[in-house]
């Protein structure tokens, strides 16, 4: 429920682009307390609801499949990919995208928070008002990037972590330089460690009156800390990484960026 009230219709709707694992959820969450629609349902992982629209991740699927798009978007980072979603454009049947945008606008102001839109939302800005949304690029510290994804078993070395998301945020930064887009750059640690800094950057942004109060309604854990994996964990993830050192995803020396990936199953320990 909107606890700050029922917004204009003239409130900027909010597109949050993200490699995934960076704190995004909970950015999202804080600007839904905002009165930002999420959807009509949301994916919920079994630890947090993730304020994805669902509808919107059914469609990103089907762009990626119609693409033929086969690779893992959580783990590999594709120029190819990203231009094959875009040029889906006038050759694919528009009705189901033009539909879910106006039942978006309908219920505006609306936040879009997907990792596949990385890959898809260059097809997407053609059915969006640009000058109705405000961008914000999600980011967070690599080293806790590579500490995540090997807890969830996503073997893979440091320098192959940089690699995929500087791609990603490099990507998503030349997005908005080609369409001309003022973006907001958020950083997961700044969020928990100086919140009243990152909140005033949201509020400016976005024309909300978020609070503290608002951050401790979706984010559980103490603020003012930095937001850092614990040494317990970090060693579980050393420990996770060294035994299964042979699955590692890693960049193949003296071969291009998108022909170096030699990607292996992850393990199942």
């Amino acid at each position: 429920m909107d606890k700050q009230g029922p917004h204009s219709v003239t409130q900027p709707n909010a597109i949050i682009l993200t490699s995934g694992i960076t704190g995004s959820s909970v950015f999202t969450g804080l600007i839904s307390r905002a009165g930002y629609w999420t959807g009509d349902t949301t994916f919920r992982k079994s630890e947090y609801d993730t304020y994805e629209n669902e509808e919107l991740i059914q469609l990103n699927e089907k762009l990626l499949k119609e693409a033929g798009y086969t690779g893992d978007y959580t783990r590999e980072f594709s120029h190819d990919a990203i231009s094959a979603v875009a040029s889906l454009f006038g050759k694919t049947d528009a009705r189901a995208y033009r539909i879910f945008v106006d039942k978006c606008n309908a219920r505006r102001p609306w936040v879009w928070k997907d990792p596949r839109l990385w890959l898809t939302i260059r097809f997407w800005k053609n059915f969006l008002k640009l000058d109705d949304c405000r961008f914000i690029l999600i980011t967070r510290d690599l080293m806790q990037s590579w500490v995540s994804q090997t807890l969830r078993r996503r073997i893979q070395t440091y320098r192959y972590t940089r690699y995929y998301e500087e791609g990603i945020k490099n990507s998503i930064i030349s997005f908005f330089t080609e369409n001309n887009l003022r973006h907001l750059h958020l950083q997961y640690d700044e969020l928990v460690f100086h919140p009243d800094k990152t909140l005033q950057a949201i509020n400016g942004y976005l024309q909300t009156n978020l609070t503290v109060s608002d951050l401790s309604n979706v984010y559980h854990k103490p603020l003012y800390r930095r937001a850092r994996r614990s040494m317990l964990e970090h060693v579980k993830a050393v420990l996770i990484y060294m035994k299964n050192y042979s699955e590692r995803l890693d960049l193949a020396p003296n071969r291009t960026a998108e022909d170096q990936i030699a990607l292996k199953k992850p393990s199942s320990d």
